[in-house]
Order: structure tokens, then C-alpha cells, then sequence
């Protein structure tokens, strides 16, 4: 080899080494390091359905301590967050993101293996005891349905001046590597729930009630306070029940913004309500009044002699299209932010020492649901089962051709009625009868030909068989086919009308358990939102143009 390219290749590797130091940074490097380069961290992991349970682990500087988030799937499928009281997930295609980051993850460049190097890279484990509080990394553990590890990785800093490329160790190895890690896996609550708690639809709201009464402690009674009334007509207008027409009317844009707040509600955290409480918060029979109560009044609400749940901020009342009836009671403040609100970390809602309070930004929620069959409103007039219906549309159509026989006879016989219906079927001398036979109603009796004066109808008189009657028994006639019409539209829209019962209670059944098991934390500026006086509601009427004037469009006028 001559000594021009030997000097070339020794410059050259000089160089691989000066970039392989700057992207190393701390530490030094050492042959072997290079031994398992462009390997996957975790080879046997391929498939990211087969994993069910995440763990990720960081470190809190301000308390020093180790913070887990964890989302699992449990023997029935159900996705829950056990950090959160085992609060149900949406977890299935976050949890697939998850398992993307790190299946087929390549150890791109190995940059150290000194213990004393990991706080510079950020990949101490922060579940490491007696080490310092810097350094630390976030741990993720990916784990399958048999509890057998699928990956488990510490994430350090990023490398300087390279997007998305992180510094990663795998615990209880040495051994750093600078990769590109593309995405991040978040541990924030809200990002792995359904945040939309009520499930309402701002335009299905149809009426909003605002009972504002009050609880006295010590009696255990009620207070009665303003009730204010709100409803919704078809074409989406408000209107405030309490309105003094001759001088006010209703405030359509605070109307307008209780409606859409009520369909915006979000989850900010939960917490497992006490036991002893149904679903429909009521104390449980047997359960101890003393403790429920106590429990309760922690967050706000108050057990009433009857046992049922009342808070001291009233409640709000809203119906929807569907029939629902949905509650809401307000309680307390809730103190701090993060884990403090989200899951109810009593060590991290308490300030530490020197420090002030943090305000309460949020406030606890319970809610019920139910259905209410008189919110549908009942369909007019009376309903016929359909085999009856159908009875009723065959006498119809036989009717229709006899009325056509009896009309051809008067065409044959100058305007003059048959004796009797029989006659029709009589054969004439010459030509076929104009009935081939006269058939039984389809209730087994004989259709009558009812003459008064000149008009005549054809008559079947039905299940009651008898003249007249109401409902099933009212008479099939000739002069009257469009009762049938009306009957069958009556019969269609008490069939739609138990299409929404059915769905309505399935509705409200489905809220009824997710809202069962919680208490809820929202935003305390949704709750003002949620809290409008009188004066919020109306408005003063706009003056009306003098006569003979054009109405101005100018506010200033």
C-alpha cells in the first residue's frame, strides 16, 4: 500500500472516530462497544397486539420520587388505567402506537457503557434507590398477556443537535445508545380515556333545568332556591320560562352557550365513589349511614333521611330528543394540579412546606341518567296490534272491489243499488257476474250494502261486529277508507314510538353504567358556565319601531 493511501485511510478513520466521540459525548470509547450495533433492542417482539400492559415509570424531581402510569387489559378485554382506580381505557390504538416505538427499534450507535456517564445521558432507571435525583430517565415496560416481558427500555435525553434521536439503555445493562425514537408514549390521563363525558349532543338538548337549592347540615333538609327553566323548540330556538314578556325576553346567546357547554363537559380526573352508594346515588340498605355520609361530605354531597344524594350547589337537570334525563350534581373544589386531580394523589395535592395552596381549577361532578318515557310524548290516537292492522287493510281491499261491482251494476241499471250484495254475484244472461263470489270479512262474517236514501256504503263491521265502535272494533266502511289511513299512520308512528323507547333505555342503561362507579372532575370554568342567574337568562325586549319608521339595524341608534 502506498503511503499516500495510507495516510488517506488513517485520516479517514480519524474522522469515523471524531463523529463517533461527538455523538458519544460522555465517556470513552472502547472496542467491543461496536459488537452488537444495528441489532433490534427487543428482536422477539414483532407483533403489537400481544401487547396488554404498559408501565411507564418516571422520576419527580420536585418530590423525589417515582411516578408509574399504567394501562392494562384485563381476562375480559376491558382496557383500564389502575393508577386511576382501574378507570376504563381507550387504550387499543394507543397502545398499538406504544408497542410501534419500540418493535423494531435498531441499537443505531453505541456511545458508552461507564456507570458514571448515565446521569449525562439521562438514562439513570428511575426506580434505582440511593442515586441521585438528576439523571433520570423514563422507564417503559411492555409486558403480554402472560406477564413475560416484550420490552423494557430507559429513554435518556436527546442527543444534541439530532431530532428524535434519544440516548436509550435497557435496564440492567450497561451498555447507552443513541437511536432515533419516533413519537413519544403519553402519560397523561386524559390522552388514554374518552374525554367526552356526557355524551350529549348540543342539538339534542332540548330542556335544561336549573334547580338551585341549597342543603342545611345541620337539619339534614333542604333549602329551596331559584328554579329556572329553559326549553328548545324544533326549529333550535330557546326560550326561558320565567320571561317577563312586556319587558324582557330570553338571552339567546347565553341560552345558546349553556346548550353547547353541556355537550363540551371533558374529563379532567375520577375517583371511585364510596361503597354503600348505587348507581343512581342512593344509600345502599344495610350500608353505614355515618361513614357514607362522612365520605361524601368530603367531596360536597350530603346523604338526605330518605338516602338520596343531594349537593349543596343544586343541580342541573337536562333532557334530550332521546328521552334521557340526565343529572348533574356539583361538589367541592378540587385542590392542585396533575396527579393531584386526575387520579386524587393525596401526597401531591398537599403544598409542601413554605409553599402556598394551589387553587381549585376544578370542581367534583356526579351524574345519573334515566329514561323518561313522557319526554318522547305519547302518540295521538289509539294504537292497533298489527295482525288486526292487517285484518283491516284486507277488508279495506275487498271492500274497494266490491264498491267497484256495486258501481258497475248502477251503470247497468240506471243508478239503481242491488237488493243485496248477493245479487252480484248472480251470472246475468249474457256476460260473467261482476263478483265471482262474495268472501267472508277476514273476522269470519258477512260484509253488509248500508243504504240511506241515495248514497250507500259498503260495511264491514270488524272485530266488534256490531255497528259502530272505537279502535279494533270501529267498522271497515266504504265511505270512511281514509280512517284506515289515518289508523295505519297512528299504528307507524307508535312503531317509531317504541323504536326510541327501546333505544332511549338502552341509552340511558349504557350511561348508567359508565357513570356508576365515579365521581368526576371538570373544569371549574365549564361548572360557571353551568350556573347562570336570572339575569344571565334575559335580556331587555328591544324597543319596537314607532309607527310609519323603518326598523335600524344600527346599535348605536
Amino acid at each position: 500500500m502506498s503511503e499516500l493511501i495510507k495516510t488517506g485511510a488513517i485520516a479517514g478513520g480519524a474522522v469515523l472516530l471524531a463523529t463517533i466521540a461527538a455523538l458519544m459525548g460522555p465517556g470513552e470509547i472502547k472496542n467491543d462497544l461496536f459488537s452488537d450495533q444495528g441489532e433490534l433492542f427487543f428482536k422477539d417482539f414483532t407483533d403489537p397486539s400481544t401487547a396488554v400492559d404498559l408501565e411507564v415509570t418516571q422520576f419527580l424531581e420536585g418530590s423525589a420520587e417515582a411516578r408509574k402510569f399504567a394501562v392494562r387489559r384485563d381476562s375480559t378485554g376491558r382496557w383500564t388505567i389502575p393508577s386511576h382506580g382501574n378507570y376504563p381505557a381507550d387504550a387499543k390504538d394507543r397502545m398499538a402506537k406504544a408497542a410501534a416505538l419500540v418493535i423494531g427499534l435498531k441499537k443505531d450507535q453505541c456511545v458508552g457503557e461507564r456507570k458514571e456517564d448515565e446521569v449525562a445521558y439521562g438514562v439513570v432507571d428511575p426506580m434505582d434507590a440511593g442515586t441521585a435525583a438528576v439523571g433520570r430517565g423514563t422507564r417503559i415496560t411492555l409486558k403480554n398477556s402472560a406477564g413475560n416481558v416484550l420490552a423494557d427500555l430507559l429513554i435518556g435525553k436527546e442527543v444534541q443537535k439530532k431530532a428524535q434521536v434519544r440516548y436509550l439503555r435497557e435496564p440492567g445493562k450497561r451498555r447507552v445508545y443513541a437511536a432515533k425514537l419516533d413519537g413519544e408514549i403519553s402519560t397523561k390521563f386524559a390522552d388514554w380515556i374518552e374525554t367526552d363525558l356526557l355524551k350529549a349532543q348540543a342539538y339534542e338538548i332540548q330542556k335544561v333545568t336549573f334547580d338551585n337549592y341549597s342543603v342545611d347540615e345541620q337539619s339534614g333538609s333542604i333549602k329551596k332556591g331559584d328554579t329556572h327553566v329553559v326549553t328548545k323548540d324544533d326549529t333550535g330556538k330557546w326560550a326561558f320560562a320565567g320571561v317577563d314578556a312586556t319587558k324582557e325576553e330570553a338571552n339567546d346567546e347565553k341560552l345558546r352557550e349553556i346548550g353547547d357547554t353541556l355537550g363540551q363537559i371533558k374529563i379532567v380526573g375520577v375517583r371511585n365513589k364510596p361503597e354503600g352508594l348505587t348507581a343512581m346515588l342512593e344509600q345502599a340498605t344495610g350500608f353505614d349511614a355515618q361513614i357514607l355520609r362522612q365520605q361524601l361530605q368530603q367531596r360536597g354531597y350530603f346523604v338526605l333521611r330518605n338516602g338520596k344524594l343531594v349537593s349543596n350547589e343544586g343541580d342541573l337537570l337536562f333532557e334530550t330528543k332521546k328521552g334521557v334525563r340526565y343529572t348533574l350534581r356539583f361538589g367541592e373544589l378540587v385542590p392542585g394540579d396533575g396527579d393531584a386531580v386526575s387520579a386524587g394523589t393525596a401526597d401531591a395535592a398537599k403544598p409542601k412546606e413554605g409553599e402556598v395552596a394551589k387553587p381549585g381549577n376544578n370542581r367534583y361532578l356526579m351524574v345519573t341518567a334515566e329514561f323518561v318515557e313522557d319526554i318522547l310524548g305519547k302518540p295521538a290516537g289509539t294504537r292497533l296490534v298489527k295482525e288486526q292492522l292487517d285484518k283491516r287493510m284486507e277488508a279495506r281491499t275487498q271492500i274497494e272491489a266490491i264498491q267497484r261491482a256495486v258501481e258497475a251494476f248502477r251503470t247497468k241499471n240506471e243508478t239503481k243499488l242491488p237488493e243485496s250484495l248477493a245479487k252480484l254475484t248472480e251470472k246475468p244472461a249474457e256476460g260473467e257476474a261482476l263478483l265471482a263470489e262474495l268472501k267472508k270479512d277476514p273476522w269470519g262474517n258477512d260484509y253488509l250494502l248500508s243504504v240511506q236514501g241515495e248514497t250507500y256504503a259498503v260495511v264491514s263491521f270488524a272485530e266488534g261486529n256490531a255497528d259502530g265502535g272505537e279502535g279494533n272494533a270501529a267498522d271497515v266502511r266504504s265511505d270512511r277508507l281514509p280512517l284506515e289511513d289515518e289508523l295505519k299512520k297512528t299504528a307507524d308512528a307508535w312503531t317509531e314510538h317504541e323504536r326510541k323507547v327501546d333505544e332511549g333505555k338502552k341509552e340511558a342503561d349504557t350511561l348508567t353504567k359508565r357513570f356508576g362507579p365515579w365521581y368526576y372532575v371538570i373544569d371549574q370554568t365549564l361548572f360557571s358556565k353551568l350556573k347562570p342567574k336570572r339575569e344571565d337568562l334575559v335580556k331587555p325586549k328591544a324597543a319596537e319601531p314607532a309607527p310609519g319608521t323603518a326598523p335600524t339595524t344600527d346599535p348605536g341608534k
